[in-house]
């Protein structure tokens, strides 16, 4: 446990009227439960610190606050008097980390490191206590929470790290100590930050770079980028077209809606529940995880073939009359093309309809980046094209001309009720674009 000495012996700043234990933390005074820290950091819309009283509401035990703060509200409360209460919250999730001697894997990639995360967890679990990342706390702030409520038990610890800046992956792996890397892929996201893809990749290759020599890095080969970074003596490479891997994946059969079998090395065969090769790539990502840690290839399987979809995450659902492909998570280059590639692919008996917002953070790549999507979808034979923003007018006009029925929207009501007039029961639906577009109100509209 965080106790109170561990904590005092660290220096970090005064320690007053606490001598329990912490099991948890929480920079947001709604998510605390009961025993946990409340960290209270002062952002550009909120102040932590106005929230202080309603942490120990809902059960905090501690509360890190700034010298500021405490210098003008004298309190009997449990308190750790600091300078910086986030700086403070990365240096206590380090020396929490250094306590472990486990294996740490850090997970990373433009496309699936959270579906890759969440399988290796569901697979780990089978045989390990584990530990891993909770929805998408991956950055500065999410990493050291995620560590901070590892339990004093835990066998394996799962971490994803995301990135829109050259260096923070490096900083993350400062605070976790990674013992394993695992980068999914190397594709065309935050563009405006990055460059180029090898912009991308200079980026993502920082999760190897920090390893350890005795560490372990486990290397997609089917990826140009990443099979030619540096990496640990130690490797543990897996894919589907290269040979001579340490885990090779072979797709058998796709079925009518674009469930994948895949073949792991020759031998096991894993049906997977969600459609698309996406799926495929994150499962034959976590099965190499797997099995370089021995864990039962029975077990894999179980765990691969009972995988339900992250939420918002090409996740296939009836709302009402429609079907709906909800893929409103995020949206890049990359992993738009393959989602439509995928639609495609799913039989109906009605059309295949796209709905599409902006993809942000491409910088002057964005108009070319959004074209190319139009041309994807003529090319694809998608019978009905609706986008969303004003990047998204690049993508309707370069699929105009095909037999692809297109239209553009300036507002989501309007999009939501054509798109109302047009969908039958027999029509699927894929809805996908990046954060800033909110494209999940869309989901909510057509619900209503």
């Amino acid at each position: 446990m965080l106790d109170a000495e561990f904590i005092r012996q660290l220096n970090l700043g005064v320690l007053q009227n606490f001598d329990g234990t912490i099991t948890g933390a929480a920079i947001d005074s709604r998510r605390v439960q009961v025993g946990w820290a409340f960290f209270a950091l002062k952002g550009e819309k909120a102040d932590g610190h106005d929230f202080v009283q309603a942490a120990f509401k809902n059960g905090a035990a501690l509360a890190i606050v700034s010298r500021e703060w405490a210098a003008q509200h004298q309190s009997s409360l449990p308190l750790l008097i600091v300078e910086n209460p986030a700086e403070t919250l990365q240096k206590l999730a380090q020396q929490w980390r250094r306590t472990f001697h486990i294996p740490v894997l850090g997970i990373t990639g433009t496309n699936g490191k959270t579906t890759t995360r969440t399988m290796c967890a569901a697979i780990l679990s089978t045989q390990k206590r584990t530990h891993s990342s909770a929805g998408n706390f991956n950055n500065q702030l999410g990493l050291p929470l995620t560590l901070l409520t590892m339990p004093a038990d835990t066998e394996f610890c799962l971490l994803e790290m995301g990135t829109n800046h050259f260096g923070e992956i490096a900083a993350l792996c400062a605070i976790a100590k990674p013992t394993g890397g695992l980068i999914t892929n190397v594709g065309q996201g935050h563009l405006e930050f990055f460059g180029d893809q090898a912009g991308v990749a200079r980026a993502k290759a920082e999760l190897f770079e920090c390893l350890l020599p005795d560490g372990v890095a486990f290397v997609n080969m089917d990826d140009n980028y990443i099979r030619q970074m540096p990496t640990p003596k130690q490797r543990f490479t897996y894919g589907f077209e290269t040979k001579s891997v340490d885990l090779s994946g072979k797709i058998i059969t796709v079925d009518s809606d674009g469930r994948i079998t895949l073949r792991l090395n020759e031998r096991w065969d894993v049906h997977l529940p969600i459609p698309g090769l996406p799926v495929a790539w994150n499962a034959l990502a976590a099965a190499a995880v797997a099995f370089y840690y021995g864990i039962e290839p029975q077990n894999i399987i179980a765990s691969l073939e009972n995988f339900q979809p992250v939420e918002q995450r090409f996740v296939v659902q009836q709302i009402g009359r429609y079907r709906v492909i909800n893929d409103t998570y995020n949206a890049n280059p990359t992993s738009t093309l393959t989602a439509l590639q995928t639609l495609s692919t799913i039989q109906t008996a009605g059309r295949h309809i796209f709905v599409m917002g902006d993809m942000l953070e491409l910088g002057a790549k964005a108009g070319q980046a959004h074209t190319e999507i139009g041309q994807a979808v003529k090319d694809l034979g998608i019978d009905i094209f609706f986008g969303i923003g004003p990047l998204t007018r690049f993508a309707t006009i370069a699929a105009q001309g095909g037999k692809v029925a297109v239209c553009h929207f300036d507002n989501q009501r309007d999009l939501i009720a054509e798109l109302k007039k047009y969908l039958t029961p027999q029509d699927i639906v894929l809805i996908k674009g990046s954060r800033g577009s909110h494209m999940e109100e869309i989901v909510k509209g057509l619900a209503q």
